[in-house]
């Protein structure tokens, strides 16, 4: 049976804490999966990864147990479909800049009366053709989710018709692009990135979604205070790098 580790943490309320991947290596995305993460963060915005090392990579998190969340190319569905058949539980849209956006892809990745997801019932997401075709596309619907990446400044007004409609789970919040797009440079610390990181959580509390943000793990008090529940903490090329650098400053004393 379809089962989602960040859909479970979001009916009952909890934090979800989500790492991202850099590196596209099945045996590094297991590992990472298997430490207890709730998802894996794989980007398919910034690399262009073989289909069928993909798929091995959201294998690799069904194996260790955490949710693939894949962010997706902008304005492009044409993935969404193979990528869900594939057990991507969460989708990751970026580049947002209008609800009808938003309102596709949606409507790619649900089932009727959902959406207008197409049906093809063999594959990893249906247990291989094992599940009943009511049982599979209720719990589709029920499990997937979708996270809608709020870093374009244009999106900033339609942060409430965002938030409202029905298949959107989170609004994730992107303080560097969105600084960068309103001229600043001055990442979360700009001041009026921190108006609309306010804003996001607002929208939210007001139509019962999740605010996300990427941030260190230090960072969370603060951003748990104005009511932020999803996170993205950690990456594996922060891992790498901090390591190197600490056992290089260590090993010279």
């Amino acid at each position: 049976m379809i089962t989602s580790r960040v859909r479970s943490k979001i009916a009952a309320g909890d934090t979800v804490l989500t790492a991202k991947i850099c590196y596209a290596d099945p045996e590094l995305v297991e590992l990472a999966a298997s430490t207890g993460f709730d998802a894996l963060w794989l980007c398919l915005e910034h690399k262009r990864l073989d289909p069928a090392l993909v798929y091995a990579l959201i294998q690799a998190c069904r194996l260790g147990g955490a949710d693939a969340l894949i962010r997706v190319k902008p304005a492009n569905h044409a993935d969404v479909l193979w990528l869900l058949e594939s057990g991507a539980r969460g989708l990751m849209l970026p580049r947002v800049r209008h609800p009808d956006e938003v309102r596709e892809v949606v409507a790619a990745m649900k089932f009727f009366p959902e959406g207008r997801r197409g049906l093809d019932a063999i594959h990893a997401d249906a247990d291989f053709g094992r599940l009943a075709g009511a049982d599979y596309t209720a719990a589709a619907n029920r499990e997937t989710f979708l996270v809608v990446q709020i870093e374009e400044p244009d999106v900033v007004p339609h942060l409430d018709a965002i938030a409202a409609l029905p298949g959107v789970d989170v609004l994730f919040v992107g303080p560097g692009d969105l600084s960068l797009g309103l001229g600043q440079n001055g990442g979360a610390d700009s001041p009026a990135v921190a108006q609309i990181v306010e804003a996001v959580a607002a929208a939210c509390r007001r139509h019962c979604k999740r605010a996300g943000i990427p941030c260190a793990v230090d960072q969370l008090p603060k951003y748990r205070a104005l009511g932020y529940t999803f996170f993205n903490v950690i990456s594996d090329y922060r891992c790498v790098v901090q390591g190197l650098k600490n056992a290089l400053a260590t090993a010279r004393g």
